[in-house]
């Protein structure tokens, strides 16, 4: 396997200001909401901890989401494709970007315990 590091959690909340403001009385250092790819989003950093917290997840509506709920472990890997083989792909891969993270190469996988893992190559730092 060529996964190098857990890049975030990634959570769906249905309200992201009133999430935003929990984490940041926690003590934690976080993003203000931004649009993204037609929902919002904004990045937790407590401790060691990296969350990122959605309206909606890129991956909807191919794949059913409850409102409020975990979505995925995003994973850096250096080797998207092969990481990917063997896999049943649940969507992409696709590029995105954004003012936070830069440029990605993503890709999702249904794992054990009903959970997804996202695959991710940095193809750019952010600007």
């Amino acid at each position: 396997m060529t996964v190098t590091a857990v890049a975030n959690l990634a959570v769906k909340v249905r309200d992201l200001e009133s999430a935003v403001a929990f984490y940041r009385r926690a003590g934690a250092v976080v993003t203000d909401p931004e649009d993204w790819r037609n929902a919002r989003r904004a990045d937790v950093q407590l401790g060691p901890l990296h969350i990122t917290m959605f309206t909606e997840a890129i991956y909807e509506p191919d794949v059913v989401v409850a409102d409020e709920c975990f979505l995925h472990v995003a994973l850096f890997t250096d080797d998207l494709d092969g990481e990917i083989e063997g896999h049943e792909v649940v969507w992409g891969p696709e590029i995105v970007s954004g003012s936070s993270f830069g440029t990605r190469r993503i890709v999702f996988v249904d794992a054990p315990g009903a959970m997804r893992l996202e695959f991710m190559e940095q193809l750019e730092g952010p600007a």
